[in-house]
């Protein structure tokens, strides 16, 4: 979604090249997974397509509320119920789906798991401490020469 709501095209090909990534880990994760389960080939190809067309469709999404002609807190509150969602899901997935099984596996003490699941929050909160610089960064070189190249749309 935030890529479809970007108005800025660095920002863009920064954004596609992160959810390129994470999807890359995450289809690896899913095939593993399929390779796993015992499930009907049917099945399996349900699953790939949902996971194939779920970025597409967030982008949409993220699009769709961009421009939309509606007003400011509107917008606001829609694009907040989405994230929303959003978070919402990634904390289930994670507690339910990987932190839970993965506490009661007996190969480490359940207590070393847990001090280093919460060493693993505290960096994170520690990482959305630093600043995130100038937000008016004006490509340069190879990046501006792309970008115009890519999107046909000079950079002054």
């Amino acid at each position: 979604m935030a890529v479809g709501s970007e108005k800025d095209w660095l920002m863009v090909f920064t954004l596609t090249g992160a959810l390129s990534l994470h999807k890359a880990l995450l289809a690896f994760a899913l095939g593993v997974k399929i390779v796993e389960e015992a499930q009907s080939l049917q099945t399996h190809i349900r699953s790939v397509a949902f996971f194939a067309c779920s970025s597409p469709i967030g982008v949409a999404i993220g699009v769709g509320v961009e421009f939309a002609h509606s007003d400011m807190p509107t917008k606001t509150l829609v694009e907040g119920l989405i994230q929303a969602v959003a978070t919402g899901t990634f904390l289930y997935i994670a507690f339910v789906e990987i932190v839970t099984p993965e506490l009661n596996k007996p190969d480490l003490p359940p207590l070393l798991k847990v001090l280093f699941l919460a060493f693993g929050y505290g960096v994170m909160c520690c990482v959305q401490l630093i600043p995130e610089g100038d937000e008016h960064i004006v490509p340069v070189n190879a990046t501006q020469a792309m970008t115009e190249l890519v999107t046909g749309i000079p950079i002054p």
